[in-house]
């Protein structure tokens, strides 16, 4: 048994080191077009073969099995958080739902982000030790033939030796410490930066989950909904919060969230992630890192320091030098954002009221009711394509 043991362990460490081999050829040695291409190839590849494993091996009676290349498109759809469906949600098993949630979130632009973060990171560090590497080499050389020189024209050792430090050249260590602490410091502002995205994902996803399951567990009228569906209302409340921040579109029902019209409150939750999962991602990014830098700073000051990682203008110009100012705009963008933002979401929640109040599309609905469902429709417009009516109902205008 010990024996086996050692045997699993050495095989592990032999998986482990290879992995982490594959891992640095592949990031470090491809283009950035390459290295998404493949990442994304791959991960819909394996995808698409979960899929067709985890497949229901006796379907109900009547039931509709997906053919491959539907599974292919489905697999294609959740990677590129499309929300395109060739089946119907409502025909995929549990473990499926679980592969296509997990498949939108690895293809988030958020989780993308991350990935590019966390490389860049790794990559300036690489930098940062071979510069260091060279500046040891550089500070180490001495040329022979001026030391001989210096020696033999001075006739005091004392001052030839201060001659040979004055004579000499600064050194490509004197000249690069500049460059190398701008490289320090850049990579600690990358990697901070990706420390507060991948918390500030991980938030909204836990908290959206709680707050979703919490409803669906409380409101009978949701509860009966799943019921009547047969969906667990934890899975629901996963796959439902991961489609809204990815904007990745597949929810686990065949209607998608119109069997909700009456459950404001579920929709404004769902609402409110696909907005911080998009439109209002880099607003919210920006609270989240100005947030952080004060608590670095009171935590700072509790000890007596000072921490340089969250500096404004260090996190801004690092997060433009790695090609993510996209994610951090300055605070005047920020707030003209978020104002377009809500601008627009609310001018179009106001025409679809104006142009469908009295029509069958928010037919059967309270006054709140229509309005809650404009505004998750104006929502969902930008792309997250969670639909509360019917919009085959919708007037063309």
């Amino acid at each position: 048994m010990p024996v086996r043991l050692h045997v699993l362990a050495s095989t592990a460490r032999h998986a482990a080191s290879s992995s982490a081999l594959v891992f640095r050829l592949v990031a470090f040695r491809l283009t950035p077009l390459l290295l998404h291409l493949s990442y994304f190839l791959a991960i819909d590849l394996l995808g698409f073969l979960a899929l067709v494993l985890l497949r229901r091996s006796s379907p109900a009676a009547g039931a509709y099995r997906p053919r491959y290349v539907d599974v292919l498109f489905m697999s294609t759809s959740a990677v590129t958080v499309t929300g395109l469906a060739t089946v119907e949600m409502e025909d995929l098993s549990a473990s499926q739902l679980v592969v296509l949630t997990l498949l939108m979130l690895l293809g988030s632009e958020v989780f993308v982000s991350v990935l590019g973060l966390v490389l860049e990171s790794s990559r300036q560090q690489r930098q940062q030790r071979g510069q260091s590497r060279r500046q040891d080499h550089a500070g180490r050389v001495i040329r022979p033939s001026s030391v001989t020189a210096a020696v033999r024209d001075e006739p005091d050792l004392e001052e030839a030796g201060n001659n040979i430090n004055s004579q000499a050249p600064p050194s490509s260590s004197e000249d690069s410490s500049g460059d190398g602490d701008n490289h320090k410091e850049r990579c600690r502002a990358v990697r901070s930066l990706a420390l507060v995205l991948s918390a500030y994902m991980a938030a909204v996803l836990v908290a959206g989950s709680v707050l979703v399951f919490a409803y669906v567990a409380t409101v009978p009228a949701a509860r009966d909904v799943l019921a009547r569906k047969r969906l667990g209302a934890a899975l629901f409340s996963v796959s439902a919060t991961v489609s809204s921040f990815t904007n990745g579109g597949l929810l686990p029902t065949n209607e998608s969230m119109a069997v909700f019209a009456a459950n404001r409150g579920l929709l404004l939750l769902l609402a409110g992630q696909i907005l911080a999962g998009c439109t209002l991602l880099p607003v919210f990014l920006r609270l989240a890192v100005g947030a952080t830098r004060w608590v670095a700073r009171a935590v700072s000051a509790g000890r007596g320091g000072h921490d340089e990682e969250l500096e404004p203008v260090s996190v801004d110009r690092s997060a433009a030098a790695a090609g993510f100012g996209h994610l951090l705009p300055s605070v005047p963008r920020a707030a003209s954002l978020a104002a377009t933002v809500v601008a627009v979401a609310a001018a179009a929640a106001a025409l679809l009221c104006c142009m469908n109040w009295n029509s069958a599309v928010f037919a059967g609905l309270t006054p709140g009711e229509k309005v809650t469902n404009a505004v998750f429709m104006a929502v969902n417009v930008r792309q997250a394509g969670e639909n509360s009516v019917d919009c085959s109902l919708v007037a063309p205008a």
